[in-house]
């Protein structure tokens, strides 16, 4: 009997010590909860606040600082940098997901080879958001204008094959080129500086697109797969 109640009141214990630490779990979870939301609500509030000093008049002294004397110029370009900036960090994202996800015969070369390109557009969009401030204007990188404004198409989810991959970033990096040439001309005469980090940024567009395309080439054949050979045929066409 009394090695009976021993076990009872041994139980009792667990069960009471039990029940408090569950308790007590559950305070702290409600209280985790609860501070979450505190944040996520003085975050939310403090969007917004402020005017953007991009819209108020500025001292003489601040706007004889600025690389254009004309407001609609430096508009102009800073559109122009904006769009480029989402453009490059969309590219950085989708070159970190071909490097993480490729597979087959080429993952090693490409696995690297897709990192350092990664590297390569994330400096380039750290370029031009600062030409942005230079300009007078903020920039707007944050993930859900990339996936707004960007004019990068998306990135499939999931492994890919490095044949794939290939294709894919091809036909990204492509929609890059052509814009990149467009803005070096629209640029040329009111930004020559911009122009300029536009031909170097050119350069080194072209340069990735040539290092992708040629492994898609038939070894020893005559490009007949290479996407600007059809292109080429299309332009002949008039298609």
């Amino acid at each position: 009997m009394k090695k009976t109640m021993i076990i009872v009141v041994a139980l009792t214990t667990i069960a009471t010590a039990s029940f408090a630490q569950n308790q007590q779990e559950q305070k702290e979870i409600q209280a985790n909860k609860s501070t979450q939301q505190e944040v996520k609500t003085r975050a939310a509030s403090a969007m917004g606040k402020g005017q953007s000093n991009e819209k108020m008049g500025q001292p003489k002294r601040i706007e004889d600082s600025y690389p254009l004397t004309s407001n609609a110029d430096r508009e102009k370009i800073s559109k122009m940098m904006q769009q480029m900036t989402v453009d490059l960090l969309s590219l950085f994202n989708q070159y970190k997901e071909a490097h993480w996800n490729v597979n087959g015969p080429l993952y090693l070369p490409l696995h690297d080879y897709y990192q350092e390109q990664a590297d390569y557009y994330r400096l380039q969009a750290d370029i031009f958001a600062e030409r942005n401030l230079q300009l007078g204007y903020s920039v707007d990188g944050r993930y859900s204008t990339i996936s707004k404004t960007s004019n990068i198409p998306d990135f499939p989810a999931g492994y890919i094959t490095d044949n794939e991959s290939l294709k894919l970033l091809i036909d990204r990096v492509t929609v890059l080129q052509k814009q990149v040439y467009t803005y070096i001309t629209e640029s040329n005469t009111i930004d020559p500086v911009t122009s300029n980090k536009l031909q170097d940024l050119a350069y080194g567009v072209d340069k990735n697109i040539w290092k992708l395309r040629i492994h898609l080439q038939k070894p020893g054949g005559l490009g007949e797969d290479l996407p600007w050979k059809a292109q080429q045929s299309r332009d002949r066409t008039g298609n």
